[in-house]
């Protein structure tokens, strides 16, 4: 219908700057976007890098996003070093980064429905599709849909492990003695 799909190029741009200079921010929208999340083909990319070098635990900066990016052949693509440095330069703090992620996502699901709503509109005009079988697949389909843009709370459970395994290691070792024994 000639309409521009749903998207927010700015917000994507302030996500990705926030990404690379506060190395908090990415456990805030981990949960809640993807690389497919980002309209912009080349935000897919940066924030693909993004999230491999932090699952990796190494710094996210913007000299190891372009790094990793021309790591993966994909730096020029994205639109060069420049482009890394200019994303970041117009952001003073992630202080907004869950509200801003929260527009993406939902930015990102409007899209993922339209393609839906495309599909069954599409299907339903067909004469040869049986009717119930399409309700029983788009049924399916919006649950599953559904299930999987719902935020999920998990924890890397590595950084944890980690964590108390150091907090052990500091602790002063434990001394036990045996117990006496008394005789009657």
């Amino acid at each position: 219908f000639g309409h521009l799909q749903p998207q927010a190029l700015d917000i994507e741009k302030v996500v990705l700057g926030a990404l690379m200079i506060d190395s908090d921010a990415f456990t805030v929208v981990s949960e809640m976007i993807r690389p497919d999340t980002f309209y912009d083909p080349r935000h897919q990319k940066i924030y693909g890098a993004i999230q491999s070098l932090n699952l990796h635990e190494k710094p996210v900066d913007i000299m190891t996003v372009a790094e990793e990016l021309k790591r993966s052949g994909e730096l020029e693509e994205v639109g060069g070093p420049a482009y890394i440095v200019e994303l970041s330069s117009h952001v003073a703090s992630s202080a907004h980064i869950d509200y801003h992620g929260r527009i993406l996502a939902q930015k990102y699901l409007a899209r993922q429905l339209i393609q839906f709503a495309s599909m069954v509109e599409t299907a339903a005009f067909d004469e040869t599709v049986d009717v119930d079988e399409l309700m029983q697949r788009a049924e399916g389909s919006l649950f599953e849909l559904s299930h999987k843009n719902m935020a999920q709370e998990y924890t890397q459970i590595d950084p944890l492990v980690k964590l108390a395994h150091e907090k052990l290691l500091k602790l002063p070792p434990i001394h036990i003695s045996e117990p006496t024994r008394r005789t009657p």
